[in-house]
């Protein structure tokens, strides 16, 4: 099943190449477990040592799970293993601020309604209105708000049938959740964004494409507009990494 690994290239990172294409090739199958260390180090032609600290960084990377007393599993390969190392990138950069995020938004949310006002079902519009109304009721609670905020926005991505955009949204969601919390307390926030989801959800409802991208701008422009004025009055600290321009 493998190629035998040369010694030109870093050993552990071909083998680890090697594994990782023998998964992704459907060559093992989640829940399958790997041949035993001796006959893996056969067919690979590299020592124990070598083997072991392949599989390790193919752990960390989520790929496989050790357990002990049973060997190796191969586990599933999810949007998660794409999204949490660019949303690492993105989260550590010291040079991202607000106005790179929204023109982020802007480019992947308005293409997003707009497919998704032609692609969506009735059942997925009902989606949109469930979490529509959890949001109302969670007025009051900043965090449950904040993320029913970003599955109301995850759940178009999800209607456009397209796992690219799902997944590249996935990458700013835990940015644009830490600005959601921050911004919370802005007197018109809650009013804003309700009006502005409800007017989303009517234009996909019929089916617009065209309208329901001018209602994301519009949306967009005033989530910009409440943050700049609910961090020009917090203090340095409470901004925490978000520069303002």
């Amino acid at each position: 099943m493998f190629r035998t690994v040369g010694a030109k290239d870093r050993l552990v990172d071909r083998v680890v190449n090697e594994i990782q294409h023998q998964i992704m090739a459907g060559q093992f199958t989640p829940g399958m477990m790997l041949p035993p260390e001796r006959e893996l180090c056969e067919q690979l032609g590299v020592s124990r040592t070598v083997l072991r600290e392949a599989v390790r960084m193919l752990v960390s990377r989520g790929l496989l799970e050790t357990r002990p007393g049973v060997g190796t599993i191969v586990k599933a390969v999810t949007s998660d293993h794409v999204r949490q190392p660019l949303a690492m990138i993105l989260t550590q950069s010291g040079s991202i601020n607000l106005d790179h995020l929204n023109q982020v938004r802007q480019i992947l949310e308005v293409e997003i309604i707009q497919l998704a006002a032609k692609e969506a079902t009735e059942e997925e519009i009902q989606q949109l209105k469930s979490l529509y109304q959890r949001m109302e009721e969670a007025a009051g609670k900043p965090r449950e708000y904040s993320i029913l905020d970003g599955d109301f926005h995850r759940a178009l991505a999800e209607i456009t049938h397209n796992p690219f955009l799902v997944i590249l949204l996935d990458a700013i969601r835990d940015a644009m959740e830490s600005v959601r919390i921050l911004v919370f307390n802005h007197p018109g926030l809650i009013a804003t964004v309700n009006e502005d989801h409800r007017k989303m959800i009517e234009l996909i409802e019929t089916h617009d494409p065209r309208a329901a991208g001018k209602a994301m701008r519009a949306h967009l422009d005033h989530a910009r507009k409440i943050q700049s004025e609910a961090l020009s009055a917090q203090t340095v600290e409470d901004k925490t990494h978000w520069d303002l321009p």
